[in-house]
């Protein structure tokens, strides 16, 4: 449950969240919203880093995102 609660500044807005998907190394800063289906995949040996107050919605992102 640590290492979960640690990748995640403050908990996602996710009330107009339909489906998610979070493969790999991937932080949330804070007052990150989702919305709608948003799949995040970080390849192997990457990290993704979703920076503070973004928004995803109906969004596919995958790679290295520092």
């Amino acid at each position: 449950v640590s290492n979960f609660l640690a990748r995640f500044q403050s908990p996602p807005h996710i009330l107009e969240l339909d489906h998610l998907i979070v493969t790999g190394d991937v932080t949330f800063g804070a007052g990150v919203q989702l919305k709608g289906t948003v799949i995040i995949v970080a390849n192997h040996g990457a990290r993704i880093d979703i920076p503070p107050n973004s928004v995803l919605e109906n969004k596919v992102v995958s790679g290295n995102l520092r």
